[in-house]
């Protein structure tokens, strides 16, 4: 079994997703699962967005209903959440904290997984659904300038920036652009537009993105983030601009690469790690960048980053890890230590990853673009 069915395997059937109906959590995705302790962690609304788009790229290339089922299941979970606590939250767990704030990235994966979960099932009400989220961010989170207000204090109403990176203003707030144009309202055009523009604030001149404004440090992820949104915009708008700025970003990426295909997480930052879900994310990135001309400039590198992200999909004979993807290896004094998750969002990174890379030469740009997620 090759390792693209390997993965789609563990997103689909080892529990990752709960998919008892009579669960009150059906439809529910979790954050990871832990080798360690042998058991899934909390419930994530925001990959469970992921998880709604994930499963429209997989109907699309299967067209088996199950998918659809499946992603009803979720979005009604995502719906009684946002009933429950008034927006999209951290999470759904022991822990209280992760209830008490409501996060604009957060509530736009949503959001686009909603939009997608409605071209798949054809019923209105999760297209009015992403646009109440949608409307959310649009009269709440969004600067004048385009930088994104990242979180909500759940009971002042309030917005808040704490020292947590993803607490504050930042590159990946580009990414947002990406529901406001799926959903095609001249208005929101206008405001995806000043979204996207913000790369000329969190741009480096070396085509890195800063990580917050004026910072120092660089964060792959993100890094990646604004890169996704900006190729979007490109593919909806056809501003060279947007298309310019990924490819400075990816070459920055290329001066970047260690010799196993590896890309650290962090630059100008005290955490050494080599993380698996930004290596997936650049695989799509560098298909897509070339899927533009039809080049082949990011056909080498795609396949060393490929052989990398390799090295963390799991091969044990359990179901509940098999075949889905460790989040990554972290430096610790004893050297590089593999960490004992099994990463939900990276697992959906790579299963798009891996497939657009198998067919580097006949992906079309206009036609994949909107199965980026």
């Amino acid at each position: 079994m090759g390792q693209y069915q390997k993965v789609k395997n563990w997103l689909v059937s080892s529990g990752l997703c709960i998919l008892d109906k009579e669960d009150q959590n059906a439809g529910a995705v979790h954050s990871y699962y832990d080798t360690k302790d042998n058991k899934y962690s909390f419930l994530y609304p925001e990959i469970t967005g992921y998880y709604l788009s994930t499963l429209k790229f997989l109907y699309s290339k299967e067209k088996s209903e199950k998918y659809i089922e499946m992603a009803k299941l979720c979005g009604s979970w995502l719906m009684n959440v946002h009933e429950k606590y008034g927006g999209i939250v951290m999470g759904v767990g022991p822990e209280s904290r992760m209830t008490e704030q409501i996060f604009s990235f957060d509530t736009s994966i949503c959001a686009k997984g909603f939009l997608d979960l409605y071209e798949i099932a054809g019923d209105s009400k999760y297209k009015e659904f992403a646009k109440k989220l949608i409307d959310w961010l649009v009269t709440k989170c969004i600067e004048e300038d385009g930088t994104v207000k990242p979180v909500m204090d759940r009971k002042s109403g309030k917005f808040i920036e704490t020292s947590t990176w993803y607490a504050q203003k930042g590159c990946f707030g580009i990414k947002l652009a990406m529901p406001l144009l799926q959903l095609g309202d001249p208005k929101l055009r206008e405001i995806a537009i000043k979204i996207a523009n913000t790369y000329n604030k969190f741009q480096n001149s070396d085509g890195s993105f800063a990580l917050h404004l004026g910072s120092k440090s660089v964060n792959l992820h993100s890094h990646c983030y604004a890169l996704e949104g900006l190729i979007y915009a490109y593919a909806m708008l056809k501003e060279s601009a947007y298309l310019d700025s990924c490819r400075k970003g990816l070459d920055w990426v290329l001066s970047q690469m260690n010799e196993d295909g590896s890309v650290y997480l962090w630059t100008n930052y005290n955490y050494k790690s080599k993380a698996a879900y930004p290596i997936a994310q650049l695989i799509r990135l560098m298909v897509l960048v070339d899927s533009v001309a039809s080049t082949s400039k990011y056909l080498k590198p795609p396949k060393q980053l490929t052989d990398f992200l390799l090295t963390l999909q799991a091969t044990e004979e359990d179901a509940k890890m098999n075949g889905g993807f460790y989040e990554e290896f972290h430096k610790s004094i004893m050297g590089w230590k593999k960490q004992h998750r099994i990463n939900s969002w990276t697992s959906m990174f790579a299963l798009q990853a891996l497939d657009w890379i198998e067919n580097h030469n006949k992906i079309s740009f206009e036609r994949s673009i909107e199965y980026l997620y």
